[in-house]
């Protein structure tokens, strides 16, 4: 972690604080000796919290016969590392809708793309089976992390960012970023990853999501899922998308992902109807 990405992401811990429940969540789902029962315990710390991952266990994305009437049923159907995924992704939703973006509202919408880019991860990684389908939610959202830590710990400067980015279209916001802050939000992303003790794949989506094939291979499936979902939710225009950086997915991620342009046109043509759902969902 450089010194600037240091000192931002430090003004912001403070204030962008991963909820309780969901920071004691991710400690035990990465704990191999924790008990289902102890993961149970956690999440019925937050009644909310609780009900909505109910919510979403028993939402159309997973096409259940019959319901889940209880978060240790849904413990034991899923498993603790979708339970994982579902919990955090839902209690996201303050820190994204936070006051803090009020004070900028050329990016009011990054909540709604956060959603779209997790929906669509999910559906590509259904599909490929390249990553379990709420990991690549959890990712998709998680994905500009890095934004919300500029906006609270740079504003000034990212405001200046976000002038220039609307001045500049044919720049790439990275650029642009780098230019001011001198770090950029992958960066800043990452780094508050690493401060909140998420895993390693986590903390690659959000330094690599523009260009995962700079990684190893064996750790590009995430980033990669997440390239190519960040490029269909701009193309159907749902949020804040200017940190996009091109129109098309890379051709070479494709090719990884082995996704063709009748797959992408499946998640493209569902996906307005399916975040209308996941955002009903993970209100807060």
């Amino acid at each position: 972690m450089t010194g600037k990405v240091a000192t931002i992401v430090q003004r912001v811990q403070a204030l962008a604080t991963l909820p309780t429940v969901a920071a004691k969540i991710m400690k035990v789902a990465d704990d191999p000796h924790a008990s289902i029962a102890r993961l149970h315990g956690v999440l019925n710390e937050d009644p909310v919290l609780a009900a909505r991952v109910l919510k979403v266990v028993n939402s159309a994305f997973y096409r259940r016969s019959q319901a889940v009437a209880s978060t240790l049923t849904a413990i034991h159907v899923l498993g603790v590392s979708s339970v994982r995924s579902i919990a955090v992704a839902a209690s996201l939703t303050r820190l994204f809708r936070g006051p803090q973006l009020a004070r900028l509202k050329e990016v009011d919408g990054l909540w709604d793309h956060a959603v779209a880019v997790g929906v669509a991860a999910r559906a590509l990684a259904a599909r490929t089976q390249v990553a379990a389908p709420d990991e690549a939610q959890l990712a998709g959202v998680l994905h500009d992390l890095g934004i919300v830590v500029a906006l609270q710990g740079d504003f000034p400067n990212f405001r200046q960012v976000v002038e220039q980015a609307i001045a500049r279209p044919e720049v790439a916001f990275r650029e642009i970023e780098r230019e001011v802050m001198t770090v950029d939000h992958q960066q800043l992303g990452a780094a508050l990853c690493e401060a909140w003790n998420f895993p390693p794949q986590l903390v690659n989506v959000c330094l690599h999501h523009h260009d995962p094939l700079t990684l190893p291979p064996e750790e590009r499936a995430l980033p990669a899922l997440v390239h190519v979902a960040d490029v269909l939710a701009a193309q159907v225009g749902l949020g804040f998308s200017r940190t996009v950086e091109h129109a098309e997915p890379d051709p070479e991620v494709l090719a990884l992902l082995r996704l063709d342009d009748a797959a992408l046109a499946a998640v493209r043509d569902r996906l307005a109807a399916e975040v209308r759902e996941a955002m009903a969902l993970m209100a807060a």
